[in-house]
């Protein structure tokens, strides 16, 4: 039989173990039980990251102008215009870059300036700036080569469009493109209702059936008429001109044709009762065409040049964009009340 001295000791000493075991055992869980938590951490965000690189890379195909099946981005965010510029700012889309021969005519310096400059030789952009800007869509016009969509192809989407379509067709287009059908609806409301407000308060100086047409100057003397989508719309939908009847005879079967050759014998068959002659530029060689040209017997003779209802108006008048559309509103709004130029 042992002593109490020698029990009381070994009671303590089993004590003291079973609460290190315990403690050992608590200490073991909990690492256990924060690895746990950042592995659960760790899981969810990657499914986050594998959710949102899935949502970046969503496509949906859709048929260009060439006939080419192109797989879209669902939500482009980095858009290479070439050529649609004004569609594009118009929509307020994320457009990064575009061609500057053909934007600075129709884009503000402030506008402009958020844009880098793609453009290349002749009609094709340059293909190292377009690599190095990394965009995830780009547009293009159906009057370039083969060769030179297949190239930009290989860099991002590319989707061609009919340079020659209507203006607000192509707006509706574009925003089909770019998930913004809405904008575009939105802007052509807001363009309408400019529209009407402008009309009124010219009507009271355009007779009723008072015709109107347009032409252009280039410098080798030839003399274009402007089909219907070159200054028709303004001149005929929203001040309601009419065509004269030789250019509705003439553009009748060349309804997307934007502008068409003519003799300059042949002008006062196609000189509306309002006659805009549009400058090709503003250099000097073009003026002192535009000068030749008023100041010869042709010219002169024309009725609409007798009544100070012809006037000369700057290369911008006959851009085919909304943006140039909208501003037209208000120039030709103030041409027409001001009276002719020359």
């Amino acid at each position: 039989m042992n002593a109490p001295w020698i029990r009381k000791p070994m009671l303590l000493i089993v004590l003291l173990f079973l609460a290190a075991l315990v403690a050992a055992c608590s200490n073991s869980n909990e690492p256990a039980s924060n690895n746990a938590g950042g592995q659960a951490e760790q899981e969810t965000q990657a499914s986050q990251e594998a959710s949102e690189s899935q949502n970046t890379q969503e496509t949906r195909s859709y048929t260009d102008a060439a006939g080419r099946t192109v797989e879209l981005p669902a939500h482009p965010s980095r858009i290479v215009a070439h050529y649609f510029a004004s569609e594009l700012v118009a929509l307020q889309a994320p457009v990064i870059a575009t061609n500057y021969i053909n934007a600075k005519q129709v884009l503000t310096e402030e506008q402009l300036s958020k844009l880098e400059d793609i453009g290349g030789e002749g009609t094709a952009p340059n293909l190292e700036k377009t690599i190095s800007l990394a965009p995830d869509l780009i547009l293009v016009p159906n009057f370039l080569e083969a060769a030179d969509i297949d190239a930009l192809s290989k860099i991002a989407p590319t989707v061609v469009l009919d340079y020659s379509a209507k203006v607000f067709d192509r707006l509706k287009t574009i925003g089909e493109i770019t998930g913004l059908s809405k904008e575009a609806d939105d802007w052509i409301a807001s363009y309408n209702a400019k529209a009407e407000e402008k009309r009124k308060k010219v009507a009271p100086t355009i007779e009723a059936g008072e015709t109107a047409s347009a032409f252009i100057l280039y410098q080798d003397k030839t003399l274009y008429i402007y089909g219907p989508q070159r200054l028709g719309p303004t001149m005929y939908d929203v001040f309601g001109f009419e065509k004269p009847a030789k250019v509705s005879e003439f553009f009748a079967d060349k309804q997307d044709s934007l502008w068409e050759a003519i003799s300059m014998e042949s002008l006062a068959d196609y000189a509306g009762d309002r006659i805009f002659l549009v400058a090709p530029d503003d250099t000097e060689e073009s003026k002192k065409l535009i000068e030749e040209m008023v100041g010869g017997s042709v010219w002169k003779s024309l009725p609409a040049v007798k009544n100070n209802k012809a006037y000369v108006v700057s290369s911008r008048w006959a851009f085919n964009d909304p943006l140039t559309l909208d501003w037209l509103i208000d120039e030709m709004a103030a041409t027409l009340t001001a009276g002719a130029s020359q």
